[in-house]
């Protein structure tokens, strides 16, 4: 059944841890805000959940999820900045999560150009256009950051921040570190892809199971100095320069396995070849009180008394009709 679109979300007209990773799924996923349906470009529906604040919204966000992990794990995040006047919208990429299996089938590409882009949309409508509207902003974790080169109307986007988000290539891991994600990308990706046809959850380290060709685009890309820039596919969708916003890209000293630190400056320096204003931020947990934090700490409750409002802050400073 078809789960209407809130109205005021439509323009007129128009650390690997499998069992701790389980816990915070659980712990956020708290059955709050507006369960919804919305289509991307090719008809694919996507299942979402929308978090209005109680007072008119003062910014509209998009949490736009890393690889296999369902939107429920940003909930407590999510509430957190709708109690602090963001309108915030949810969702799983197709295939994952609430999200339905489209006929024929899903691939990586199709989460990056075709699933954020249609998040963007939707929250676009959300902020409205012209003098009248609000900052529009994301919050995009692992792929939902390194996907943003793909995104179709960012030039919309006021703001952005990533977190833990990379360019995939094996050779930006350091020391032993770039011969196992090599062997990752190489071997165990497509063995467990042959051997049942999607790549299980606990092959990834924790997550929900990938459908086999998102995992096949994935392991290609690790394999390519450009990532999924130098995916033919992906070429014609590929245009960071779109971007003219503040851009935020943060890793996290004790992210060394998903997010290493040069492997995020790549990311970043892609976006300096056009108009955004690009920062870059390197976090060591014990500066927001923590001991560890990791790839998916930055969403665990631990972090709300320190890492989310510095997250915020930085991000607001750099928005006017936010800064006050």
């Amino acid at each position: 059944m078809q789960v209407p679109v809130p109205s005021n979300w439509l323009g007129e007209g128009e650390s690997p841890n499998l069992a701790l990773l389980q816990a915070e799924w659980e712990e956020n996923s708290e059955p709050e805000g507006r369960a919804l349906l919305f289509a991307a470009r090719d008809g694919a529906r996507l299942a979402g959940r929308v978090f209005e604040p109680a007072t008119p919204a003062r910014a509209v966000a998009v949490l736009a999820p890393a690889t296999g992990v369902p939107q429920r794990y940003y909930f407590g995040f999510a509430r957190w900045l709708r109690e602090r006047g963001y309108a915030v919208l949810c969702f799983d990429y197709r295939g994952m999560g609430m999200s339905p299996t489209p006929d024929g089938g899903v691939t990586m590409r199709d989460w990056v150009a075709r699933d954020l882009s249609a998040a963007l949309a939707l929250a676009r409508q959300r902020a409205g256009r012209g003098s009248q509207s609000l900052p529009l902003v994301w919050f995009g974790h692992s792929l939902g950051g390194n996907g943003l080169p793909m995104v179709e109307g960012l030039e919309h986007l006021d703001a952005a921040v990533t977190l833990g988000s990379q360019f995939g290539y094996w050779r930006l891991w350091d020391g032993w570190r770039a011969q196992v994600t090599r062997i990752f990308f190489q071997h165990w990706l497509p063995l467990w892809v042959r051997l049942s046809g999607r790549l299980p959850g606990w092959a990834l380290g924790g997550g929900e199971a990938l459908p086999g060709a998102a995992a096949m685009d994935w392991a290609r890309w690790g394999l390519l100095p450009g990532y999924m820039r130098d995916d033919p596919a992906c070429k014609a969708d590929w245009a960071p320069q779109r971007f003219r916003g503040s851009l935020q890209v943060w890793s996290i000293h004790d992210d060394r396995l998903y997010g290493p630190r040069r492997a995020v400056d790549a990311l970043a320096d892609c976006f300096r070849e056009g108009a955004a204003r690009v920062e870059r931020f390197h976090l060591f947990p014990n500066e927001v009180g923590l001991k560890r934090v990791g790839h998916f700490g930055i969403f665990r409750r631990s972090a709300a008394q320190q890492l989310w409002p510095l997250l915020l802050s930085r991000l607001e400073a750099r928005l006017p009709a936010l800064a006050s």
